[in-house]
């Protein structure tokens, strides 16, 4: 199992590569710009061409092309990702941050995924937010944001992860929770991530116009269980008010497991990976 790090305009600042244990650093592929090639201290990079312009196109990149050749299983994560543990304060749970000599302690996390990768498709890492209530060792059929681990096999047939330059990595989670294919989201360990506004990464290229016709879209698509909001940020980015999603992913995989779906275009129709997810809600 493979770790793929897609990161564009932050050479210099590889914030998740900082966490990865020593022992997985031989599996870990920076994919970036052609322009960034040799420029980021690691061990491994994969630079991309100029066809490969954006979050999706990346996405896609890595789970047809690379896993496309014969690699059942990888790790796909954001690049400004910030880990934390549970331990105990107080009499209460609190949360870590994992950091120096600490990030050894991941090595756990990623043989973790490498295991539940077995016989789920999909499996993310809980964020800090909330992470103090949550039970280990994972919760299922929810959210899986910035990190994503794939089992090319059972995730089968891949839907148009493309179709917009953001939100891959949801239109990914949605197809399968919609033909009963659950996901297992790891509450051993949690993350954080940084500003949308920092330079560089998404910033680059995302605008409101995008980002509204992505969420409207979802909401077509996946609804009534995905929903477009308009709210009304403190931070301001994309402007006084920007156009977001919300789901109900339970609910989503409850009607997909049960064969609610069939109509749903790509839905149950499409064809499901050998074998399977085996999570039940």
């Amino acid at each position: 199992m493979n770790l793929y790090i897609m990161t564009r305009g932050r050479v210099g600042k590889q914030i998740t590569y900082d966490s990865i244990p020593w022992s997985w650093r031989d599996r870990t592929y920076i994919v970036c710009p052609l322009e960034e090639a040799g420029l980021h201290d690691v061990r491994n990079t994969m630079p991309v061409g100029p066809d490969i312009k954006n979050y999706s196109d990346k996405f896609k990149f890595i789970v047809e092309d690379r896993m496309g050749d014969g690699e059942e299983k990888a790790v796909i994560l954001d690049d400004d990702l910030v880990f934390s543990r549970q331990v105990p304060k107080n009499g209460k749970i609190s949360l870590k941050t994992i950091a120096g000599q600490e990030t050894e302690r991941l090595i756990t996390l990623f043989g973790f995924m490498e295991v539940l990768l077995e016989d789920t498709a999909l499996v993310g890492v809980h964020p800090r937010q909330m992470g103090h209530l949550q039970s280990p060792p994972f919760v299922e059929n929810g959210k899986v944001v910035c990190i994503q681990g794939i089992n090319r096999r059972l995730v089968g047939r891949v839907p148009d992860l493309n179709r917009f330059p953001i939100l891959a990595d949801v239109i990914l989670n949605a197809s399968l929770l919609e033909r009963g294919q659950g996901n297992k989201i790891i509450t051993t360990f949690f993350q954080n991530w940084g500003s949308c506004q920092a330079p560089g990464g998404c910033s680059l290229t995302r605008t409101p116009e995008m980002q509204a016709e992505a969420c409207y879209w979802l909401e077509e698509r996946f609804g009534p269980y995905i929903k477009a909001v308009v709210k009304k940020p403190k931070n301001k980015w994309l402007g006084e008010e920007r156009v977001d999603f919300r789901g109900q992913w339970k609910a989503l995989f409850s009607a997909g497991s049960a064969g609610l779906l069939h109509n749903k275009a790509g839905g149950n129709t499409e064809e499901k990976g050998s074998g399977g997810a085996k999570t039940v809600e």
